[in-house]
């Protein structure tokens, strides 16, 4: 009986490992992905005034080093997601990441270097930046309580 219980649990384990190996790999590909996304955001956000996109005006130069900044600071965060990846340090740098996007798109709309023909479109797209940096805001604080929480149920297993 105590054999097969062995077995049983060995059995799991084996599983386990399995499981979280394939969720290392699929997170690392998203990861990679991030990446790839990132550097092709990077590129369109530096060649938009090039290309002459009609209803991008060239008030994108105000705000373009801190798109570029917070881009580059995303890519930067999911490569060392790849080499070190804790649940503790993935918080911390959601958290750093999302400071980055929230002054971004802040800036954005500080500056609104878009020119549509529309008033609703452009009062959209307002109300829009303003939801995105509403939510920026909202999931800093969720990172930050999943971050209290990891810590205390760390704290807590070292007592233990």
């Amino acid at each position: 009986m105590k054999n097969e219980k062995n077995k049983i649990k060995s059995f799991m384990d084996n599983l386990s490992s399995k499981r979280q190996e394939k969720d290392k790999n699929s997170k690392r590909s998203e990861y990679i992905g991030a990446i790839v996304v990132n550097v092709i955001l990077l590129y369109i956000f530096n060649n938009l005034l090039n290309w002459q996109v009609y209803f991008i005006t060239n008030a994108l130069n105000e705000v373009l080093w801190i798109i570029n900044i917070a881009i580059i600071a995303t890519i930067i965060g999911n490569i060392m997601f790849i080499i070190f990846n804790p649940e503790w340090f993935r918080h911390i740098i959601k958290m750093i990441l999302n400071i980055f996007a929230f002054t971004a798109v802040y800036s954005i709309y500080s500056v609104f270097p878009f020119n549509f023909s529309s008033f609703l479109i452009d009062w959209g797209l307002t109300i829009a930046l303003i939801f995105i940096v509403t939510g920026i805001v909202i999931a800093t604080i969720v990172e930050l309580f999943l971050l209290i929480i990891n810590i205390l149920a760390r704290f807590k297993l070292i007592n233990e």
